[in-house]
Order: structure tokens, then sequence, then C-alpha cells
């Protein structure tokens, strides 16, 4: 490497006579503080504004950020609700049913739900009754069909519930 640096010089620097040498010397004294103003301390200069007014913002970022980690390791704490298999489903939505005065016909269906099929119900009972199931059990609705029931005011539902592993 060295040697090359020698042969450049050589070739290049070594022809140059004494005055042109010295002018590009000169000339390399007034262009390096200038380009290293113009590429290192002004553009640092124009960027501080910008960031002195982006860094509150990014600092409360991380605030929020921290206590979302927070958030998260609490409720990767908190039990998990055991999952009911079909058969248990079927007596938990029975007897929620019972208890609410509505009347379904429940069969079993895969694995943690069950579907359950009702003529004339009201509609609002029937949304009572679904919220009541999902905050207490942690039933949810996975499929619901409606329809329009002959019966005025009522409708026809037919429905999978499921809790656990889909959720």
């Amino acid at each position: 490497m060295n040697s090359k640096l020698k042969e450049l010089k050589a070739v290049h620097w070594d022809t140059l006579s004494g005055a042109e040498q010295q002018t590009i010397r000169r000339g390399a004294w007034v262009l390096l503080p200038l380009l290293a103003w113009g590429l290192l301390w002004q553009p640092a200069h124009q960027a501080l504004p910008k960031l002195q007014a982006t860094l509150p913002l990014l600092r409360a970022q991380a605030t929020q950020i921290r206590m979302q980690a927070g958030e998260v390791q609490t409720l990767r704490q908190r039990a998990q609700l055991a999952v009911l298999d079909s058969d248990a489903l079927r007596s938990t939505v029975e007897r929620s049913a019972g208890e609410s005065g509505l009347s379904f016909v429940v069969t079993p269906a895969e694995q943690n739900s069950v579907h359950i099929s009702a003529e004339a119900l009201s509609f609002e009972q029937w949304l009572i009754w679904l919220h009541a199931l999902q905050r207490t059990q942690h039933i949810r609705v996975s499929m619901a069909m409606l329809s329009a029931s002959p019966v005025p005011g009522k409708i026809k539902i037919q429905a999978t519930l499921s809790n656990g592993a889909d959720q």
C-alpha cells in the first residue's frame, strides 16, 4: 500500500512545479474548512431545532411504552380461564338460558363449542343473555344466523357458541 502511494506521488505530485504544489496546498487550506463547515457543522446546526422539537414527544412515547409493558406483565400473570369441553359448555349454556327464562335446543358441536337454535325469541332478551354469558362465563358467539320469525317481534336463531382456544 505504501509503495502504491509513493508511486502515485511520483507520477502526479512530483511532476508538478513548486508553484503548482504551493497553489494546491493553499487551496486545500481554504477548501478543507469550507468542506468541514458544509458537510459537518451546518447540517447539524439545521437539524438541532427539529431534534429539540421531537425529543419531548419521543420521551413521552418511551414513557407510554414502559407503562404498556407493565400492563402486559400484569395481564400475563392473570389466571387463564378453563377451556370447557362440549358437554360442560352445553350444561353451562342450558343452565344460563334457564336462569334467564330462555329456551334453546342445545347440541354439542366441535371441540369447545355448541350449537343452539330457537324458533321464536325476543332479540332484546337474546342480546342481554349473550352479554351476560360473555361477561360471566367468557362464552362467545363464533357464528350466528338470525332471521325473522313468523311470530311478530320475535326472531329465529341458529348460532354456535364457544370458549377457549379460538378466542
